[in-house]
């Protein structure tokens, strides 16, 4: 039995989505995998622990102790998936007290699972060849290797150069993994949240997902042309214009937000139903709107299989996945 535990240097690095990835990458070997979060500070309520018992065979008790008794108690959890998998994909949480890579917690329940570590760095500014270094000295032979994950595109290069410097310091590198919009998006259901709508057509999946907004307006181009160029969007126009929303109804769109306060018209109705199009009327007007759904990148979260998915697409693209977890 192999276990890999995955750690992060600060709270929103995405260890949770590589750990979802991770174990998608290593089912798809035909190997059985299990994917768990047996410490949390707020116990089985856990949303992480959650999807990871729900999809990924993790259903392991969860402690909010990080002493030595709830390490041990971690650890006794994480062994008694041996019997169902063979190889155990572990995500340990970010200490408030004990932040970084090579934490208390994580060297804890690394040694006492004969563990190796994988390190995941979320990209910022401040991110370097020292600060990894740094980071990760402390766990010697037990680091796996490092990840840079959510890197921009215009910072590719440079994030290149950082990792090849921390290679060269005999320090084992995985991967750098983009910054994705699938990884960023967010369901139907928290989009009428998040604007305070309401369904004039609610959507028959309310898990569908969407990753991009289209503001439907006076455009130059065709409809087929604007709207047809993505899938999973969502187009945000006037109620008043059921030129613009049957336009989009003809190409992907995910979800239809009409501002204003208005309902619309009978065909559109018709022809949103007959093409399973949610339809969500919001008060705002179509700018407000726009500026609204700008910030709805802080309520993603990565509980979602299209997200496994596709964070295994990524990482498939990049690493070797047998040799990591042999």
């Amino acid at each position: 039995m192999a276990i890999l535990i995955v750690a992060s240097h600060q709270a929103g690095a995405g260890k949770t989505s590589v750990a979802a990835g991770l174990g998608t990458l290593i089912s798809r070997t035909g190997t059985a995998v299990s994917v768990c979060k047996p410490l949390s500070s707020i116990g089985r309520a856990d949303p992480d622990a959650v999807y990871f018992a729900a999809n990924f065979r993790g259903g392991v008790a969860v402690t909010s102790a990080e002493d030595n008794a709830g390490l041990d108690a971690a650890a006794s959890a994480v062994r008694s998936l041996a019997g169902i998998s063979e190889h155990i994909v572990v995500e340990v949480p970010t200490a408030a007290g004990d932040p970084g890579i090579a934490s208390s917690t994580t060297q804890g329940l690394a040694e006492r699972l004969s563990a190796r570590v994988a390190a995941v760095f979320g990209y910022d500014a401040t991110l370097s060849a020292v600060s990894i270094s740094s980071s990760i000295a402390t766990l010697g032979d037990r680091l796996a290797g490092v990840i840079v994950n959510q890197v921009p595109r215009y910072r590719t290069q440079q994030v290149h150069d950082i990792l090849a410097e921390v290679a060269a310091a005999a320090v084992p590198v995985i991967a750098a993994l983009p910054e994705d919009r699938p990884m960023l998006s967010l369901t139907v259901t928290q989009l009428a949240q998040e604007l305070d709508g309401r369904w004039e057509l609610e959507p028959a999946d309310t898990d569908e997902w969407i990753d991009r907004f289209l503001i439907g307006g006076n455009i130059m181009d065709s409809g087929a042309g604007y709207f047809g160029r993505y899938s999973h969007q969502a187009v945000i126009t006037r109620a008043e214009r059921p030129d613009i929303q049957m336009a989009s109804l003809m190409q992907d769109t995910r979800c239809l937000v009409l501002t204003g306060g208005s309902r619309p018209t009978e065909y559109i109705r018709v022809e949103a139903r007959k093409r399973a199009v949610p339809v969500l009327l919001v008060d705002q007007g179509t700018v407000a709107a726009a500026d609204a759904v700008g910030g709805l990148l802080d309520v993603a979260v990565p509980h979602q299989p299209h997200k496994a998915e596709r964070m295994a697409d990524l990482l498939a693209e990049r690493i070797d996945i047998v040799g990591l977890v042999s």
